[in-house]
């Protein structure tokens, strides 16, 4: 078959379809792997796929194209890039946000691959037509194989690429993801809560001049951006320091030429776990005043790195770490068996073989209209000729035959009079009840 992986954030999840790529090699499959966001649909027509991987369903843009690759007879995988609640999150919830977690925006796939096996169970209520199988962090695997950190790393070019002393470590300071600005054309609802933060901004921004000050005759200081983060605020702060900014290399990339990280509480500390060196955590991105049910102060991923609430503590922590892992064995456990699931490098394995499996056959078909071409007695939605209705004094259901469908009932059929019965609020009994009642 020809498979397309369509790379949700190529900052972030390139590494992971390099390996789901290369694993579904193989199998003898011919592999794409192409960005999603704005170039997936260009795509699909380039490379005409048997199957796609696409990033998770999360609004109506990536439900609408899911719908058409199912018109043409593509084959559907929806491969989580990130983690997801597990049950003591979403026993937590209320109703409307368990809502949320099963999917705002009904789709229809083959197969979803999530993280964790209490995920998978959650989604598995389901009624949905297919089944979400647990595959573990992806995030894990480039990092638990040497053999790819070995490919990949060359510190020479590194260094020469930011005019670093080679003599000195370099330290890689990670923006949270707080102050993010959505596209306006790829708006997801999810992230509306994560507003321009201007204060903590403020916080981080006094943090790396402090660092900068102190550390940058010791270490090689380079600054990097989470996607999705406003650049130029930060831009601006590196050229007056005088310190690099990166905004297109891998976090992969950024990762494994670190000799440590600071972080706000995210899977940069997982990272630097698994490279063996230290990270600090600056400020909390989960603890902040948020509705949102990720952001809990007590969540292991806040856990796994030493916290510091001020610069001066951190400095003094980065002068005094070790060239080895500081983390939080406890809060690793804790990810594992919850949010997180299994992290032993064998995701993009268990993906692929449960991608093999989904046969998919493309054919370009005319893609179906978004008017609506109702006639008179050839309806596309039925509510274009019966609305529901609950009786207002017995509760129970009932329909109404909609005024415009009686309209245009008149107009081909050419009657002069009303042709519009009125209709009242209760159910064909309690209106026969209520009208008799009248006469009597």
């Amino acid at each position: 078959m020809k498979i397309l992986i369509l790379t949700a954030s190529p900052i972030r999840d390139s590494i992971v379809d390099i390996l789901l790529a290369q694993e579904l090699q193989k199998y003898g499959h011919e592999v794409f792997v192409r960005p999603c966001l704005r170039e997936g649909r260009k795509a699909v027509l380039e490379v005409q796929p048997d199957t796609v991987v696409t990033p998770p369903i999360r609004n109506p843009y990536s439900r609408d194209m899911v719908e058409v690759l199912k018109d043409w007879g593509v084959g559907v995988i929806s491969r989580h890039t990130e983690p997801s609640c597990d049950w003591h999150d979403f026993k937590k919830m209320d109703s409307n946000r368990q809502h949320e977690i099963f999917g705002q925006y009904p789709y229809k796939v083959d197969a979803e691959l999530v993280w964790s096996q209490d995920e998978a169970e959650i989604l598995n209520q389901r009624d949905c037509g297919f089944k979400a199988y647990p595959i573990g962090a992806t995030t894990a695997d480039a990092y638990k194989h040497p053999e790819v950190i070995a490919q990949y790393r060359n510190r020479a070019t590194f260094n020469a690429k930011y005019k670093f002393d080679d003599t000195k470590k370099n330290l890689l300071i990670c923006s949270p993801w707080g102050f993010v600005d959505s596209a306006p054309d790829l708006h997801v609802e999810e992230v509306d809560e994560a507003k321009k933060d201007i204060e903590g901004r403020d916080r981080h921004f006094a943090m790396i001049r402090a660092i900068s000050h102190d550390l940058k005759d010791k270490w090689n200081i380079i600054v990097s951006v989470h996607p999705g983060v406003i650049q130029k605020p930060y831009q601006d702060l590196c050229v007056e320091l005088g310190i690099p900014l990166d905004t297109e290399s891998t976090s992969f990339i950024l990762n494994i030429h670190s000799d440590a990280i600071i972080h706000a509480g995210s899977t940069m500390a997982l990272n630097a776990h698994w490279l063996g060196i230290p990270a600090f955590q600056f400020g909390d991105i989960n603890a902040k005043d948020s509705k949102s049910w990720w952001s809990d102060p007590e969540s292991p991923i806040s856990k796994v790195s030493p916290y510091f609430k001020t610069p001066t503590d951190l400095l003094v922590a980065i002068l005094n770490c070790q060239p080895a892992s500081n983390a939080n064995m406890q809060a690793i456990e804790a990810l594992e068996k919850g949010r997180f699931g299994n992290m032993d490098g064998q995701s993009t394995v268990r993906a692929a073989e449960i991608i093999n499996k989904i046969q998919g056959k493309f054919k370009f078909c005319w893609p179906r209209s978004t008017k609506d071409y109702s006639q008179l007695t050839i309806l596309r939605d039925g509510r274009r000729l019966l609305t529901s209705m609950k009786c207002g004094i017995c509760g129970n259901d009932f329909v109404v035959v909609n005024e415009s469908w009686l309209e245009m009932l008149r107009s081909y059929t050419g009657f002069k009079g009303d042709f519009r019965p009125p209709h009242g609020s209760a159910c064909p009994h309690c209106a026969a009840r209520w009208y008799q009642r009248e006469v009597e």
